[in-house]
C-alpha cells in the first residue's frame, strides 16, 4: 500500500459486508517486453558467435588430416604482386572491423617471400602491378635488392603502371621499378623523376598572430626538432642536414638507376633535369622497356611459361598468399634449426603504448620491448637477437628502459645485433648504442644525438577571448609546466639542468657503445642527422645492410652459413586468435574509458562555474562561498 492510504480517513465502524474485489485492468506492456526479448537475443547471438570461434579454433584444425592442413601450390606459377600505399615494418593492428589484419605483407615478409621463390623451381617468374605510394627509400631499396637476387637466379621480372608519377611523387615509384627486367606503361602515361626538394613551413609568424608562444631549449645547434615553430627561417645548420640528406639520396638514385638500367649517370643527370617524361620520351631513352597496355603484358608471360597466348593457362599466385603458405608449411614442421630473435621497435619510442594520445600502432612501446629482450634472452633456445629499428625517437627514460634490456641481455652473453629502417634517429639511435654490430641502408636517417624540449605559452591567446587566470601557487617553481606563463628564470636553469642531464648520459651511452670518448662522440653528435652511409663515416654504424644482413650476421655469429639455416622468432610472440579478439574488446573498452575521461575532464572544467551560479542563487550561502581546488 502507498502511504496516502493509511492517511485516508476511516469509518467508526467498519462495513462488515465483505465487498467484492475487482480485478486488476491487465496492461500491454509492448515496449518492454521487446527491449528483454533483444537484450536476451542479443545475449544468444553473442554466446553462440564466441562458441563458433572456440569451435573454429580448436576443434576444426584437429579433423583436417595432416596432409590437408597445409595450403598447396601448383607445379608451375608466376608470381603476382602489387605497390600501393605503403611498405610495412609491422603487421597493421587488427580492429573490429578486420581482426585478421595482422597477416599483411611487411618488408621481412617480401624479401623472404622473393629469396625463397628465387630457389623453388616451380616458380618461373614474377609480375607486379604498381599503383599510387608513397615508399620510404630504405625500405624500397631492400625489396629492390631481394627483386635483384631474384633475377640474379636466372627468372623474369616484369612490372606495369599506367603512370609512374602522374601528378607527383614518381621518383620513389620509379626507383623501384628500375629494379625489373622490364618496364612496362601505357602510352598515355609519364615518367616523372623531377629530382628531389625538401619544403620546410615555418610557424612562428602564425603563432605570434594568434598569441601562442613557443619557448624551447635544445641541445645542441644541429637539434632542429622544432624549428619550424621557434623559428621564421631556416637556420644555416638545419639547412645544412637537409642538404646532406637530399645529396645522399641522390648519390643513391644517381647511382643505381643508371646501374639497372644500363644508361650513364651523365646521361640520367639530363633527364633528372628534363623531369618530366612522355612514354615515348621514356621508351627512348631506355627508362621503360614497353610502351604498351597491361593485357599484352600478361599475354606475353603466359606465351613466355605455357607457349599460349592465354593468361588463362597459367596460374598466378599472389605473393602475399605464397609467403602463407610458406609460414604454414613451416609452422607445421618439426624444426632444430638454431633459433634467433627478432625484436621490433617502431614507431615513437614511449613508457607505454597509450602514451601521448599516439594510435597503438605508432608507438613502440618500452613496457613491451624490454620485456620482449628479456624474454627472448631468458629462451635458452634463442641464440642471437635481432632488433629492428624504425623510429624517430621519442622519451629519454623509455629509450633508457630499452638500452637496459639490451645491456642485460648481453650480460647473459646474448649478442645483440640492430638493423635500422628508414630512421633510428635519437632515442631511436640511444636504444641502438649497446649493439655489437649496427647495419643500416644508405639512406637511413640516423644519428640526431641531442635533445630538445619546452612548452607552448597560451596566455596571450586567452587573453585575447577573455581567459583570465589567477595564479596561486606553492614552490618558487611551482609553474614550471604551467601553459598561462613563460619560464621564470629559476624554471629555465631547472629545465635546462634536465636537458643537460640528458644530453650528458647521451654521450656517455653512445661513447660506451661504440667504443669512443665523449669529447670524439660530441664532435659528431650536437643534434646533426646523418645518412646510413655518411654515418658509416662517422662511426656510428658498423655496415651497411638490410634486415637479411642483419638476420644473416646473427646466424654466422653462432656457427651458420646465413639466415636460412636459423629459425626467426619475432618477440613479443604474436598472439593467439583469442587473444587478439580479447584484446580487441579490451581495446574498445579502453577506448569507452576514455572518452568518458575526456567528458569528465571538460565537465570537472565547468564545474566550479556550474556550482559558483547554483550557490549565487542563495545570498546567504553566497556571502561566506570560496571555491578551492587542489590538483
Amino acid at each position: 500500500m502507498s502511504q496516502n492510504h493509511f492517511r485516508q480517513h476511516r469509518p467508526l465502524y467498519p462495513n462488515t459486508l465483505p465487498t467484492a474485489v475487482k480485478k486488476p485492468k491487465f496492461k500491454w506492456k509492448v515496449l518492454p517486453i521487446i527491449w528483454t526479448a533483444m537484450k536476451r537475443m542479443a545475449m544468444v547471438l553473442g554466446f553462440v558467435m564466441l562458441a563458433n570461434i572456440f569451435i573454429a579454433i580448436t576443434l576444426i584444425p584437429a579433423l583436417i588430416p595432416d596432409d590437408a592442413a597445409v595450403p598447396t601450390l601448383p607445379d608451375e606459377m608466376v608470381l603476382f604482386m602489387t605497390f600501393e600505399d605503403q611498405f610495412l615494418e609491422i603487421p597493421e593492428p587488427a580492429t573490429l572491423s578486420d581482426p585478421f589484419a595482422g597477416d599483411a605483407l611487411t618488408v621481412r615478409k617480401i624479401v623472404n617471400a622473393l629469396d625463397r621463390a628465387s630457389e623453388d623451381d616451380r616458380v618461373k617468374g614474377l609480375v607486379a602491378r604498381m599503383y599510387n605510394g608513397n615508399f620510404q627509400l630504405s625500405q624500397t631499396t631492400e625489396v629492390r635488392n631481394a627483386i635483384k637476387r631474384f633475377r640474379d637466379s636466372g627468372k623474369f621480372a616484369y612490372i606495369y603502371s599506367s603512370s609512374y608519377g602522374e601528378g607527383g611523387g614518381g621518383f620513389g615509384r620509379y626507383y623501384l621499378a628500375s629494379a625489373f627486367e622490364q618496364i612496362w606503361m601505357q602510352p598515355l602515361g609519364v615518367v616523372s623523376i623531377t629530382g628531389v626538394q625538401a619544403e620546410i613551413p615555418f610557424f612562428r609568424e602564425t603563432l605570434d598572430k594568434i598569441g601562442v608562444k613557443p619557448q624551447f631549449f635544445k641541445r645542441k645547434d644541429y637539434k632542429t626538432a622544432f624549428e619550424s615553430i621557434t623559428e621564421k627561417n631556416i637556420s644555416k645548420e638545419n639547412r645544412e642536414t637537409m642538404q646532406q640528406i637530399i645529396n645522399g639520396i641522390r648519390d643513391q638514385l644517381t647511382t643505381e638507376i643508371p646501374k639497372d638500367r644500363g644508361i650513364s649517370e651523365q646521361e640520367f643527370q639530363k633527364l633528372v633535369d628534363k623531369g618530366l617524361l612522355t612514354a615515348p620520351e621514356a621508351e627512348a631513352s631506355g627508362l621503360i622497356t614497353h610502351m604498351d597496355y597491361a593485357d599484352v603484358l600478361l599475354d606475353n608471360v603466359a606465351e613466355k611459361v605455357t607457349g599460349y597466348r592465354d593468361p588463362d593457362y597459367l596460374e598466378f599466385i599472389d605473393v602475399e598468399q605464397y609467403a602463407s603458405v610458406l609460414k604454414e608449411k613451416n609452422a607445421s614442421l618439426f624444426s632444430s634449426k638454431p633459433k634467433v630473435a627478432l625484436v621490433y621497435a617502431v614507431g615513437a619510442i614511449m613508457p607505454t603504448s597509450d602514451s601521448g594520445g599516439l594510435p597503438a600502432d605508432g608507438v613502440a612501446a618500452a613496457d613491451e620491448i624490454a620485456p620482449a629482450i628479456l624474454e627472448a634472452a631468458d629462451d635458452y633456445e634463442i641464440e642471437a637477437i635481432v632488433l629492428r629499428i624504425d623510429s624517430p625517437g621519442g622519451s629519454p627514460s623509455a629509450s633508457e628502459s630499452i638500452l637496459r634490456a639490451i645491456e642485460k641481455a648481453q650480460d647473459e652473453g646474448m649478442p645483440v645485433i640492430v638493423s635500422m629502417g628508414s630512421t633510428a634517429a635519437s632515442g631511436g639511435y640511444w636504444i641502438a648504442a649497446y649493439a655489437d654490430k649496427i647495419y643500416a641502408m644508405p639512406t637511413t636517417l640516423t644519428g640526431s644525438i641531442g635533445v630538445v624540449g619546452g612548452k607552448f605559452i597560451f596566455s596571450e591567446l586567452l587573453d585575447k577571448v577573455g581567459v583570465n587566470f589567477a595564479e596561486i601557487g606553492w614552490g618558487q617553481n611551482a609553474g614550471l609546466w604551467s601553459s598561462n606563463s613563460s619560464f621564470s628564470r629559476s624554471e629555465a636553469e631547472r629545465f635546462n639542468a634536465m636537458l643537460d642531464n640528458v644530453y650528458s648520459n647521451f654521450l656517455k651511452r653512445v661513447a660506451k657503445g661504440r667504443g669512443m670518448t665523449e669529447e670524439e662522440v660530441d664532435k659528431i653528435a650536437g643534434g646533426r642527422v646523418w645518412t646510413g652511409k655518411n654515418a658509416v663515416d662517422v662511426g656510428l654504424v658498423d655496415e651497411l645492410g638490410g634486415l637479411e644482413a642483419a638476420l644473416d650476421h646473427a646466424a654466422i655469429i653462432i656457427g651458420e652459413a646465413d639466415r636460412s639455416d636459423v629459425d626467426i622468432v619475432v618477440y613479443p610472440k604474436p598472439k593467439s586468435v583469442f587473444e587478439e579478439l580479447f584484446a580487441l574488446f579490451d581495446t574498445q573498452i579502453r577506448m569507452g574509458q576514455q572518452n568518458m575521461r575526456i567528458q569528465d575532464k571538460f565537465l570537472n572544467m565547468a564545474e566550479p562555474v556550474v556550482h559558483q551560479m547554483s550557490i549565487m542563487q542563495n545570498p546567504e550561502l553566497y556571502s561566506t562561498y570560496e571555491p578551492m581546488r587542489l590538483q
